[in-house]
């Protein structure tokens, strides 16, 4: 049979079915044929809570088989997060759910151990078992009893009194003696059984923590007192900043210890915070709490609202826990934001879960009382689906990893201590809105100075996801990375790295984003990369400068969202979607900048400011607004202004055009894989070795995620998209299967080309190309088109 179906490669093509007994059950991630064995968390995992809020009672009243039973067989999960501390007002999270004589038992359980009683129904079923300790919401009167445990703020009173938690409630602090009470409340949990916990919190809250805790370590690590308020210009307070993260880092890295004494298999994590900007402010640091736990978890929860939807909010969220090179886990509430007991539509829910698992993470829902409620059909249907969908092809998701050739930098050094130096950046410009006669054109006065670091805040956050959101919708499948991976091992997996206003760097990162484009890398970068180093201090020398190819920096432009133009002057793969002499919209924030005399092409220029509304143009400025260059082998790309930020303000067009042309002159060779889909088709690519030793292989998972909604989120219907054609380039795969669809997908030879046509996708699916063969290989093989 093997020999018939060898000698079979070069004349015909094969299905599935030839594949799988070709391969004589070899067909299984490499991570397991050479004899590594997984941890359970190490593998896909499932997650969901079943949320009774406070009638927890009913979990007592409930047929435990029949619970567990559903859980398996309905939502089809295999790791369930079962309250160990509510999170439910007035902050009762002092209060546990186990039997135990050091904590007070949740009213209504009475002697009943709500986590022994599961526990055993749960395994029965292979459902592992985490508990849910809530560690961030604590009542005024619990507050009362320990107030030496509490956040503190500057002047001395609470965190709870200033804001208080959920309308009612204080929090404490992981330096103070609380922190001894949370980790015998994890031992105590640990004792029941479970296979590990989710620690919702501790979070160290803004403007905290002032408790004499934190200013006994404090004075311990500085010899100094904490600042009294903040200031971007003390090297103090900057300290400051860090000793909240490694706060967080060392409570974690005790709670780890904690876990591990009751269970040396235990799984421990907690909410690790996400990418938005000004995470430094709850002191989320993923590369420093991520050394302590098993998952990498943040929350992703839709809301609506009037403001600007992310439309990719889940793949960001999973790309950057999965830079932690953790598993890792994206929560998401199945609700209708903050109303908890409104299921989220279907839609939204479809796609958070593909989104997930499209990028490498594990999917998590909190579901709320559904239990006795007319609407738990609206909230199984969609999870019962997709979760159903994952548990029959755990193998496409085991040891996988990402086959993506470009990366964005997440920089968390940015993040915290960008404070740019450029008065001009601060200046109110105006939003050239024009509404009833009134034009909105601004005062040119400069912003308070309270608000420059939540501007810088905003220009970091909007710079990433822009940059993000812009390669999505063009098809180039991306990793986030962190700042620790900028060096030479992370970087050399990589054909293109984006740094959007990457502004803090140190030394060694420059030297080895250099070191990658002197061997081939492409760099786009952007407005004040490089220019500060990793503490956020102006470096007067600029060691990225003439890398890029400026000379010098003689400041920013004013903010001014109209009139304003940016002119192409020559054609440049940098700009090829644009006829010389076309003007482009002028990106809101803009630096004037000097490019070397040589050595470097700059294809687009700006225009003198006009500085009003129905202005004839001024001509030409001598400041570039795109400077290209190539450098050894490699190509860089150095946008003196901040044109992803623009593009999440304004969507317009010719600004993601530009990106994208960018990207693509620096990327300096064709993708491997192409897709011909709309832009709201999310595409990511991810790669499993398979085989063994004597026998190896490699597969590619090519997701694709429909986001093509009814242009409101929530989305309520998503379209269908038909005839998505997509092409691969050497090596070729010999099968190709739409694993959703259950569809083998026929070959089509074109020139130096393969190429199939997926006749729809409706919400999620999974491209398999199963197998590839060298060019040589293919040659020979017969395929129709």
């Amino acid at each position: 049979m093997v020999e018939s179906l060898i000698s079979s490669i070069c004349c015909r093509q094969l299905t599935f079915r030839d594949i799988y007994e070709l391969h004589m059950n070899d067909e299984v991630p490499e991570a397991e044929k050479v004899g590594i064995e997984m941890k359970w968390w190490e593998r896909p995992v499932r997650m969901m809570r079943l949320d009774y809020g406070p009638e927890l009672h009913r979990m007592r009243e409930a047929d435990l088989d029949i619970l567990a039973r559903s859980k398996k067989e309905e939502w089809h999960v295999n790791c369930e997060w079962i309250i160990g501390t509510p999170g439910i007002a007035p902050g009762l999270g002092y209060q546990v759910t186990f039997n135990t004589p050091f904590f007070e038992k949740y009213p209504g359980l009475e002697d009943w151990d709500l986590l022994r009683s599961y526990l055993p129904f749960a395994r029965k079923y292979g459902i592992k078992v985490l508990a849910y300790l809530n560690m961030h919401w604590y009542s005024y009167d619990f507050g009362t009893r320990h107030p030496e445990w509490q956040q503190r703020m500057a002047d001395g009173k609470s965190y709870g009194e200033v804001v208080p938690l959920y309308g009612s409630g204080t929090t404490f602090c992981v330096n103070s003696p609380w922190r001894d009470w949370a980790y015998l409340l994890i031992r105590e949990a640990m004792k029941t059984g479970i296979d590990g916990v989710f620690l919702d919190g501790p979070v160290i809250f803004p403007g905290c923590c002032y408790c004499d805790a934190c200013r006994a370590r404090f004075a311990e690590r500085t010899g100094k007192e904490i600042p009294a308020s903040e200031d971007w210009g003390s090297p103090l307070w900057k300290e400051f900043i860090r000793f909240r993260e490694d706060s967080m880092a060392d409570f974690l890295k005790g709670a780890e210890k904690a876990v591990r004494e009751g269970n040396p298999e235990g799984v421990v994590f907690l909410n690790a915070g996400s990418w938005h900007a000004g995470s430094w402010r709850v002191a989320r640091n993923i590369e420093k709490v991520g050394r302590y736990q098993h998952f990498n978890g943040a929350e992703s929860f839709f809301h609506p609202g009037p403001f600007d939807q992310v439309l990719i909010p889940w793949a960001i969220t999973a790309k950057h826990l999965m830079a932690g090179e953790k598993p890792a886990v994206v929560f998401s509430h199945h609700a209708l934001g903050s109303w908890h007991y409104v299921p989220l539509p279907d839609a939204e829910t479809r796609i958070s879960i593909a989104q997930t698992v499209a990028n490498g993470a594990n999917p998590w829902f909190a579901v709320f009382d559904y239990a006795l409620d007319h609407s738990r059909e609206a909230a199984l249907a969609p999870i019962r689906d997709l979760f159903g969908f994952l548990e029959r092809n755990e193998d496409y998701y085991t040891a996988t990893e990402s086959a993506a050739e470009a990366a964005v930098l997440f920089s968390s050094q940015s993040s915290a201590f960008y404070l740019s130096k450029e008065e001009g950046l601060y200046l109110e410009g105006g939003s050239g809105k024009e509404q009833d006669l009134i034009a909105d054109v601004g005062a040119g006065k400069a912003i308070d100075w309270k608000k420059r670091k939540a501007l810088c805040d905003e220009i970091q956050g909007r710079s990433f996801w822009g940059s993000c959101y812009m390669l999505t919708r063009a098809h180039i499948p991306y990793d986030v990375i962190l700042d620790g991976q900028l060096d030479d091992e992370h970087l050399d997996r990589y054909k293109v790295l984006i740094l959007p206003n990457s502004a803090c760097l140190s030394e060694e990162q420059v030297s080895a984003i250099r070191r990658f484009v002197e061997r081939g890398g492409g760099l786009v970068a952007s407005f004040e990369t490089g220019r500060y180093n990793e503490d956020g201090e102006l470096e007067e020398s600029h060691s990225m400068s003439e890398f890029l190819g400026i000379s010098a920096i003689e400041g920013a432009m004013v903010p001014a969202a109209f009139e304003e133009y940016v002119k192409v002057k020559a054609h440049h793969g940098a700009a090829a979607s644009f006829a010389e002499g076309a003007l482009l919209p002028r990106p809101l924030y803009c630096l004037k900048v000097r490019a070397l005399p040589d050595a470097v092409d700059v294809p687009c220029i700006f225009m003198n400011p006009t500085g009003r509304l129905y202005s004839a143009l001024k001509g030409e400025s001598v400041y570039p607004a795109v400077v290209v260059r190539e450098i050894g082998r490699g190509r860089v790309v150095y946008f003196p202004h901040l044109l992803a930020d623009a593009y999440t303000r304004y969507k317009i067009r010719e600004h993601e055009q530009w990106f994208v042309d960018s990207v693509k002159w620096a990327y300096g060779s064709e993708p491997p894989i192409s897709v011909l889909a709309p832009p709201t088709v999310e595409v990511e690519v991810r790669r499993q070795r398979l085989g063994s030793p004597h026998n190896r292989g490699e597969r590619i998972l090519i997701h694709l995620v429909n986001n093509t909604g009814d242009m409101q989120r929530p989305i309520r219907d998503l379209l269908p998209i038909r005839g998505i054609e997509i092409r691969f380039s050497a090596p070729f795969p010999r099968a190709v299967r739409a694993l959703r669809r259950n569809e083998d997908l026929e070959l089509l030879k074109e020139e130096n080309k393969v190429r199939v046509i997926l006749p729809e996708l409706e919400t999620y699916e999974v491209i398999v190309a199963e197998s590839q063969l060298p060019s040589t290989e293919v040659e020979g093989m017969q395929m129709p088109g």
